[in-house]
């Protein structure tokens, strides 16, 4: 079962084969459930973990279409990717999902997405009925943002707050990769975590005059909870965050390239912002950008997946500092001993100097007139 959905189905099966989604039309599927083979057409297959979202792309190909027609679920039928993809996505469909105020928090009466295997096809093919009764359980889940606060030196630009941003929570203990189970989760994203606290350190040595916000988001993993409940509840006047300074993936790759996300059109939010953080680049760190990854057309549409992105969404200027996606990215591999530790310096020093500067300009960073965030 891949998704959580209170349903009931009693009907007759429509095996499709092959039929590709704009196909669906010329099928009966009005009541019915619709059995299809998976298949990578017109998928994009450059995203990293191409296996592991696999499932997730078949459906989304064909649920809209399938709905639309009146199909009551859809079973899908794997093909080779998906029969790798199954020791991964198989405890993520177990567990089922996550949510939080505003996003996947109540079970929904969506139809059902059900996953066979190929060796099972014969199951759903000549028209069989099939009865099916799915319940969804849910309960609360812990998770934390941890925020901490050093108060500016200026009596009026105190009550103005920087926030950095990074997130403390990977993804445990997993299926193995190479022997081992523990996802550590040292790039993504202890990296900025050791950031924050080096920067924590020295703004306590020196404080600049506007006060700086430290928070460790929980959930980023599970889809930003953190970060959205946080935006939406935030624990000093929204109005009163002047800026999101956020990290990513700070520790690894050349020593000379970084990418400032929200640094271009059309994800740049602020003018201000962006002219600060660039001129900090050129003072001191000198990194050549990726800029390629702050485009709309990447496959990895990466600015939409940190916790800077709820901020943005809610009028805050917002950048996010990385140093982009490597091969051990989401594998229990991501450890400390692979860590560049020159880059992740580096990159602090970048995130610092941009904060400072935000923390101590007389007039803060302005949102651009009419932004509006579309993926």
């Amino acid at each position: 079962v891949a998704e959580p959905v209170n349903a009931s189905v009693d009907a007759e099966i429509v095996y499709a084969g092959n039929t590709e989604p704009e196909d669906l039309a010329k099928l009966n599927l009005k009541e019915k459930v619709l059995a299809v083979n998976a298949s990578d057409k017109n998928i994009d297959k450059e995203m990293t973990l191409f296996v592991r979202r696999y499932p997730g792309f078949v459906r989304t190909k064909y649920y809209n279409k399938a709905a639309e027609l009146g199909a009551k679920a859809i079973i899908f039928i794997t093909d080779d990717i998906s029969d790798k993809s199954w020791v991964e996505v198989l405890p993520q469909m177990t567990r089922g999902t996550y949510g939080v105020e505003g996003l996947r928090e109540k079970i929904t009466n969506n139809i059902p997405v059900l996953w066979i295997k190929r060796e099972n096809a014969n199951w759903v093919k000549n028209n069989p009925k099939v009865a099916l009764n799915l319940m969804t359980e849910t309960y609360k889940y812990p998770s934390v943002n941890i925020i901490g606060k050093i108060e500016g030196t200026d009596p009026v630009l105190k009550k103005e707050y920087v926030l950095l941003s990074g997130h403390q929570d990977h993804d445990g203990i997993r299926h193995p990769v190479k022997n081992d189970t523990i996802y550590n989760g040292a790039d993504d994203n202890a990296s900025t975590c050791v950031a924050m606290l080096a920067m924590a350190r020295a703004y306590k040595k020196q404080p600049g005059k506007r006060s700086i916000l430290f928070v460790f988001h929980g959930a980023e993993e599970r889809g930003l909870l953190g970060s959205r409940w946080h935006a939406a509840h935030p624990v000093v006047p929204k109005e009163n965050i002047v800026a999101v300074l956020n990290g990513d993936m700070i520790g690894r790759n050349d020593n000379n390239e970084a990418a400032l996300l929200g640094g271009n059109a059309p994800h740049k939010n602020s003018e201000e912002l962006v002219k600060m953080a660039e001129d900090a680049n050129n003072e001191s760190t000198k990194f050549k950008y990726l800029k390629d990854w702050d485009s709309p057309n990447h496959a990895e549409y990466f600015y939409f997946r940190s916790d800077h992105l709820p901020y943005a969404k809610v009028g805050i200027p917002a950048v996010f500092f990385t140093s982009v996606l490597h091969d051990q990215y989401h594998t229990p591999q991501d450890e400390s001993e692979n860590i560049n530790y020159k880059k992740l310096y580096k990159m602090t020093e970048w995130m610092y100097r941009t904060s400072w500067k935000v923390a101590n300009e007389t007039e803060r960073p302005k949102v651009i007139s009419n932004f509006t965030l579309e993926r």
